[in-house]
């Protein structure tokens, strides 16, 4: 399974939530995803930037389907672990509900990895589908789509994490420019049209596709409130 792993540099206390639980039994931690910067500028053969509305790329709606949501983490040298295996479907171009939490008992935890899991389908729509509008050098747009139905795991980790009967909300920000680090205008020149329309995914514009993929090691980082 391919892992994209979201470092934090930061300590993440949860003791500042906002709603304080009656009992001390655990804080629970939800889940939710957001979508960031839509708007990607390509470079140039030669490595240059232009900035206009040429050579761009800007999503306008995704979706995406999480299989399985996952804790871990060290608590006094033990290895604890909460699987929470629900199938949510996530509309990318909103701020998503919780999409289910954890309850974790109070206490010190290190190492801890917040866990989504996307699967590939054999039928159905792809764990995680992306479509907008390409605009080459003329500013002439054309539709885009990307298609990604392959296993993947975007990871967060976290360090000394304090949980104490509080609740707290991890976003997990999905930086959708960076899909398109080191995609080059010159790149999109090269794709195949399929009814006036891109389409990237595993079988169309692979060499694009595979680009793309490389990028998944980068697009996320996350927030807690």
């Amino acid at each position: 399974m391919n892992k994209s792993i979201i470092p934090l540099a930061i300590i993440v206390a949860l003791t500042v939530a906002s709603c304080k639980k009656e009992t001390n039994d655990g804080g629970q931690i939800g889940y939710r995803i957001k979508p960031l910067n839509p708007t990607a500028t390509l470079a140039n053969t030669n490595g240059s930037v232009t900035v206009s509305s040429a050579n761009t790329i800007t999503w306008t709606s995704g979706a995406m389907i999480v299989s399985e949501i996952d804790f871990e983490a060290e608590k006094e040298g033990l290895e604890i672990e909460y699987e929470l295996k629900q199938v949510n479907n996530v509309d990318l171009f909103n701020l998503s509900p919780v999409l289910g939490s954890v309850t974790i008992p109070d206490g010190t935890y290190n190492e801890v990895e917040l866990k989504l899991d996307l699967r590939r389908t054999t039928s159905g729509a792809a764990p995680l589908v992306l479509k907008g509008d390409y605009f080459n050098s003329s500013g002439v747009k054309t539709p885009i789509e990307f298609h990604f139905n392959e296993n993947f795991e975007i990871e967060v980790e976290a360090e000394n994490v304090v949980v104490n009967s509080n609740d707290y909300t991890g976003i997990i920000n999905i930086q959708l420019n960076k899909l398109l680090t080191n995609v080059r205008a010159s790149d999109l020149s090269q794709v195949v049209n399929t009814n006036g329309k891109i389409i990237v995914d595993g079988t169309s514009n692979t060499i694009l596709y595979n680009k793309m993929k490389t990028n998944f090691n980068f697009i996320g980082d996350c927030d807690f409130d």
